[in-house]
């Protein structure tokens, strides 16, 4: 039997800010939430999350250097 990764990952839904749609942490045990907004719709929840798992595959969450968004607008 082989572990999948993807079933370590816990999911939460809430609120956030309507600029947000998920952010991916991991705590000082290991383990790796996603969490997505509430209030975008089904199908924007579910792109938001493969998005942060793509995240967690490639290890992203424990590369310091790594910053998705510069904060800087075009």
């Amino acid at each position: 039997m082989t572990c999948d990764p993807y079933d370590e990952v816990k999911m939460i839904v809430q609120d956030l800010p309507t600029s947000v749609h998920a952010f991916c942490y991991h705590d000082d045990d290991g383990d790796s939430y996603i969490v997505v907004n509430s209030r975008l719709s089904r199908e924007q929840q579910e792109e938001a999350y493969w998005h942060e798992m793509a995240h967690i595959s490639r290890g992203e969450m424990y590369n310091q250097k790594y910053v998705e968004y510069s904060g800087r607008r075009a």
